[in-house]
């Protein structure tokens, strides 16, 4: 084992919150240490909705939040341009809803309030012929229909645009690394001992130890030997490969719960659900009758639903806090920050609780309490300083698509991953080869994160650079990409076979939920195509 490094700082989790800690917490000029067990985002942040949202529905018994989390997403708005785009939501409202349509739009006018907070517009009220009108696919059924608009984001941009402004601030961030121990001095915590993905254990000495696990936070809390309650709470999306609307439509549960069908800006997400989860953390599956639920819903106020093929399911926990006895889906999406000095675990702070909306006021809040107590004079910045790839205004699409010789679909992707930095990541891996063409991506902004966006796995790069994440799931480009990612990481043509042949098969965990008879019949041309790779899993 190597010697211990020192810190001021060590943060455990790598999710949207955590990230945003240590860019606070770098910007501010303290030694920080960011530790992931697995990917950046590739928890709780990246199976979210994709929204930066004030939530409307938390008007009815929790408006703080809806204040907050409004309030909040402006500035990430201003702060994350090229990640960022308006989705217009069309509720339709349907004879016998909980809601009719006056109390809808009376909630609206409410939220239309908010509204101005996040640079979003205010609502507006329909009749059904103008709401068929503009989305056919809607029920004739309805009595009405209101509009609401929201921010899309794409989460797992967020969280490494966080974790690159850290290390570009003097942060130091290691991603598939896992800690095992926390470093006590009789009660006190002095830091944390972790193993790398290669099996190395190191031990590094922090003045704070910040646990921002997410679903994990109770786990890590453990270790120092305090109790962190949560009330963890499972959610599922089917995501589609394309836009189904150019609407997102919000629709009712038989249970009465609001589920949303998101469109972004080449697929769409449908969900979410909302239940209680008491299972390991670790392996959060997704059942089919989770998958019949949301279609159930939607089908109701979007009859065609199930005429769409979807192409994966995605699910995951959310860090909800403790409350006995309240509907799991009027649960409160407020955020807790405790010092665990009064528990005898001083040296510890935990971050509980909040939504995406809200991660950057929560790491401003935790950063401030870790500032206090190591006496650190110095206020936030993250409210107005840009992120990686908006400190400048990038030049047009089609623009750089013409000069850079690249579809302009790629071109905008491209921006809308990294912003004015765009012609820089397509010059330096020297090639406008598209990957794939259902999901444009170029062989050189796959280059660029394998050597400096701690790719290291096929998996990564799906949240990285959207690899895989088009119609063919991977059909047509996952071995490409396994030949890129490999040759930059060194890897032998064994091991880029076997990278290949896991991303198989954890993509598989996702899609056989929802295969109906055209599910199955794309799976047998995508089984074909790749060929041997699931050989000896028992799931061909």
């Amino acid at each position: 084992m190597s010697q211990p490094s020192a810190h001021d700082v060590v943060i455990i989790g790598g999710g949207v919150t955590g990230a945003g800690i240590a860019r606070d917490l770098s910007l501010r000029g303290l030694s920080v240490l960011l530790l992931e067990k697995g990917d950046w985002g590739a928890g709780t942040s990246g199976s979210s909705s994709w929204m930066i949202h004030g939530g409307p529905r938390y008007l009815e018994f929790d408006w703080d939040t809806t204040r907050l989390s409004t309030t909040d997403a402006g500035h990430i708005v201003t702060i994350a341009r090229n990640i960022v785009y308006r989705v217009l939501f069309l509720i339709p409202v349907l004879p016998h809803d909980k809601n009719n349509i006056e109390r809808m739009e009376t909630a609206m006018e409410v939220y239309d309030r908010f509204q101005p907070l996040k640079k979003s517009h205010p609502h507006t009220r329909l009749t059904p012929e103008e709401a068929l009108r503009i989305e056919p696919g809607l029920t004739p059924d309805m009595v009405g229909a209101v509009t609401m608009e929201e921010w899309g984001v794409d989460p797992h941009r967020l969280v490494f645009a966080n974790v690159q402004d850290a290390v570009a601030n003097g942060a130091r961030a290691l991603n598939h690394t896992k800690v095992v121990e926390l470093l006590r001095d009789g009660g006190a915590v002095i830091g944390v001992r972790y193993r790398t993905s290669d099996g190395v254990y190191s031990e590094a000495r922090a003045k704070v130890v910040v646990n921002a696990a997410g679903p994990w936070v109770p786990e890590v809390g453990q270790m120092a030997g305090v109790d962190v309650q949560l009330r963890p709470a499972k959610g599922i999306h089917i995501v589609y490969p394309h836009r189904i609307s150019n609407f997102s439509i919000s629709a009712e549960s038989i249970d009465g719960r609001d589920l949303l069908m998101v469109a972004h800006g080449g697929f769409t997400l449908l969900g979410t659900t909302d239940d209680d989860f008491y299972g390991d953390l670790d392996s959060v599956d997704v059942l089919q009758d989770e998958v019949d639920y949301l279609l159930q819903a939607f089908e109701r106020v979007f009859p065609s639903i199930r005429d769409y093929r979807p192409v994966r399911t995605t699910t995951g926990v959310r860090p909800t806090l403790f409350k006995w006895r309240r509907y799991e889906d009027e649960l409160s999406r407020r955020y807790e920050v405790i010092d665990h000095s009064k528990q005898g675990a001083d040296g510890l702070i935990s971050i509980a609780g909040g939504k995406l909306s809200m991660y950057r006021l929560m790491a401003e809040e935790t950063s401030d309490a870790v500032c206090r107590k190591l006496g650190h004079q110095a206020r936030s910045e993250t409210s107005t300083r840009p992120l990686p790839g908006n400190e400048s205004d990038p030049v047009a699409p089609a623009e750089l698509a013409a000069r850079c010789g690249i579809p302009a679909l790629a071109a905008m992707k491209l921006q809308m991953r990294h912003g004015s930095n765009a012609e820089k990541v397509l010059d330096e891996g020297g090639t406008s080869r598209i990957l794939c063409r259902c999901e444009p991506v170029t062989e050189s902004e796959l280059i660029h994160a394998a050597r400096h966006e701690q790719v290291r796995s096929l998996a990564d790069a799906f949240r990285r650079v959207g690899i895989a994440a088009g119609p063919c799931a991977g059909a047509a480009c996952i071995l490409r990409a396994a030949e890129v990612v490999g040759r930059e990481l060194g890897w032998s043509a064994s091991q880029k076979f076997d990278a290949a042949r896991e991303f198989v098969r954890g993509a598989w965990l996702g899609r056989a939920p929802l295969l109906g008879e055209a599910g199955w019949a794309q799976e047998e041309l995508a089984q074909g195509a790749m060929r041997g790779l699931m050989v000896g899993d028992g799931s061909s």
